[in-house]
């Protein structure tokens, strides 16, 4: 049973890790190439967005940040990433 716990964990720290990683490249690659020719930015769009879609939700259903040049929704989810990777016990 620790064996299954074990991996279980091991995996969600893996997903959250790339996750957190193709957040990264997607905030700071449009600085550098045109995100729309670039395939890592589509990469990175793909993996994170299934993750900020719902933070994005509640936030348009709670009228916050609308009028923001901040996109706020992905802020959000990345705080919470971080949360619950530090929260994950050690591997």
């Amino acid at each position: 049973m620790e064996e299954i716990f074990y991996i279980l964990a091991k995996t969600v720290s893996i997903v959250m890790e790339v996750v957190s990683f193709a957040m990264i490249i997607r905030m700071l690659l449009p600085f550098f190439v045109d995100p729309n020719e670039s395939r890592l930015y589509v990469l990175a769009f793909f993996i994170t967005e299934p993750f900020i879609i719902p933070v994005r939700a509640i936030m348009v259903r709670l009228n916050i940040g609308q009028d923001s040049p901040i996109d706020w929704a992905f802020s959000i989810t990345y705080i919470i990433l971080w949360l619950l990777s530090s929260l994950l016990p050690a591997i």
